[in-house]
């Protein structure tokens, strides 16, 4: 939670202590985490399933101040609703609304939330004159959205609505003081490294880096805190500020895959080639199936010109991901170089047919979310 006018940040709530004004302006972090699930939130048909977030405050009499993500009388969801969702854009710029997806031109955008990974999303309100108001985030969810169900359907059909997962804090006027936490809520370390992955996807670096410093607190004996402190920074493109937290993550767990790979990469931007090859090779031997470990080894490979290893591992990729536009890209180039003129062709082919259509952007302008 954040005081826009001071810019303090009080985290996690319930564990920390603050005060609270009548008129202030509130600013609330919901973090959203897809735990347990070896799929992304929402899977598969993404485009026509249907969950979002939603949030309420509510005063001390149970009146609602403020809402997102409620059902319209139309059955249709608030616009203004964060949904995990993405929309597919036709060639005419219009959406793809009923899975048209022969149609497909382009994804205007993705909002899912994969694996193990967290969403953050922000509310704000202005605290009434009121002595509290309570709001509650709820993740819903129904199989389709209102309108591809009534063409499924061929008539009006309301679906049920599940809660998936809900909280609720209440903000006092004056003090606010921590309160035990309840069975099901993750330790303290989780919620603020949870907070940080979704201030990185948000590509919020400063803000991420601060979160994770905080795990590194709270469990220093982590070794991933550690590093994702090096992937904000590698994001940020901070490499140098990377070195030390990396080297602290191997210290802790040496030989860690993850740490390894960021750490070549660090290593090939200071022109460090040949030891991001020998960690780049230790993460590809323990993860033979790495589409990363393999892509980064050949591209470094490629850099010294030694084009028959980077041709093997591009081909290793394309046996793993046959698909991989990197792999299609580089062999069209590392045949060529080899003398391999047909192989190219195909390559370059193939990559023609897959690669991003640069002139497809403008048909995602004006597509409402």
């Amino acid at each position: 939670m954040g005081d826009s006018a001071s810019a303090a940040v009080v985290a996690p709530l319930g564990l920390t202590s603050f005060d609270v004004k009548q008129g202030e302006r509130m600013t609330v972090d919901v973090v959203i985490q897809n735990k347990g699930a070896a799929h992304s939130h929402v899977p598969e048909q993404r485009d026509m399933y249907e969950s979002w977030v939603a949030f309420t405050v509510k005063d001390a009499s149970g009146k609602l101040i403020a809402e997102s993500g409620f059902i319209q009388p139309s059955g249709d969801l608030d616009l203004s609703v964060h949904s995990f969702t993405n929309r597919l854009i036709n060639k005419n710029g219009t959406l793809n609304d009923i899975h048209q997806v022969w149609n497909n031109r382009v994804v205007a955008y993705n909002n899912t939330i994969q694996s193990g990974r967290s969403q953050l999303v922000r509310y704000g309100f202005t605290m009434p004159q009121t002595s509290a108001v309570t709001v509650t985030a709820t993740v819903k969810y129904r199989r389709f959205d209102q309108h591809f169900i009534d063409f499924g359907m061929g008539k009006h059909y309301i679906q049920p609505i599940v809660d998936m997962v809900s909280q609720t804090r209440t903000f006092t006027v004056g003090e606010n003081k921590p309160t035990a936490p309840g069975k099901e809520e993750n330790p303290e370390w989780m919620r603020w490294n949870n907070y940080g992955i979704g201030l990185l996807d948000a590509q919020q670096y400063a803000a991420s880096v601060h979160a994770f410093e905080r795990v590194a607190q709270l469990r220093p004996d982590y070794a991933d805190a550690y590093t994702n402190i090096a992937i904000a920074e590698i994001q940020w493109e901070k490499y140098d500020q990377a070195l030390p937290s990396l080297k602290r993550s191997l210290e802790l767990a040496p030989n860690n895959a993850r740490a390894l790979y960021y750490l070549a990469l660090v290593q090939r931007n200071e022109g460090s080639v040949d030891e991001a090859i020998e960690n780049l090779k230790k993460v590809a031997a323990a993860f033979p199936r790495s589409r990363d470990a393999h892509r980064e080894l050949g591209f470094s490979y490629y850099q010294q010109h030694k084009y028959a290893q980077a041709r093997e591992e591009y081909e290793t990729l394309q046996g793993i991901d046959p698909d991989d536009l990197a792999a299609h890209y580089n062999l069209s180039i590392l045949y060529r170089r080899l003398r391999m003129k047909d192989k190219a062709a195909v390559q370059a082919a193939y990559f023609a047919d897959q690669k991003d259509d640069p002139t497809a952007s403008y048909l995602c302008a004006g597509v409402s979310a």
